[in-house]
């Protein structure tokens, strides 16, 4: 079978030939459209107030790759005592709104397979975009091929 052709990014501005991160964008922002907006997916005020719980608990750090963001680190470098959460929170906010590396309160199993452990903060972890990221993508692959031909995969 030979290759695909190659085909320029739409995204404005970019240049490149089968750009891998701008079509990911792309899947992104459609699976968004269709999955609803947080509230309608559970993440609603008193999930808010679980995942800032599950950040103190785990240190405001990624329990799989062990990132924290710049303000904690520096806190404890500088021994500055606990790390003020709403500060960590504007830190976290600014980070997400501008694409920068942030934090997730991940449920360990989905909402959509256990609704009942969506306030259940020992069915959360902390984890950082890359590897929330990476988590989701291993459950949607494993899910898809319940659902399709072994031969696709």
């Amino acid at each position: 079978m030979s290759a695909l052709p190659s085909r320029a990014c739409a995204f404005p501005g970019c240049s490149k030939l089968n750009c891998k991160e701008h079509g990911r964008k792309r899947l992104y922002r459609e699976l968004d459209k269709r999955r609803g907006t947080s509230n309608e997916r559970g993440y609603d005020r008193d999930h808010q107030k679980l995942r800032i719980l599950c950040f103190v608990r785990d240190g405001w750090k990624c329990v799989d790759c062990g990132w924290e963001p710049e303000i904690v680190t520096d806190f404890k470098r500088f021994e500055l005592g606990t790390v003020p959460v709403d500060r960590v929170l504007d830190d976290l906010r600014r980070a997400l709104n501008s694409g920068e590396r942030h934090l997730h309160a991940d449920h360990q199993i989905p909402i959509q397979v256990r609704p009942d452990l969506r306030l259940d903060l020992d069915n959360l972890k902390t984890r950082c975009d890359k590897c929330h990221n990476r988590k989701t993508m291993n459950e949607l692959r494993a899910s898809l091929k319940t659902f399709c031909s072994p031969t696709l995969f």
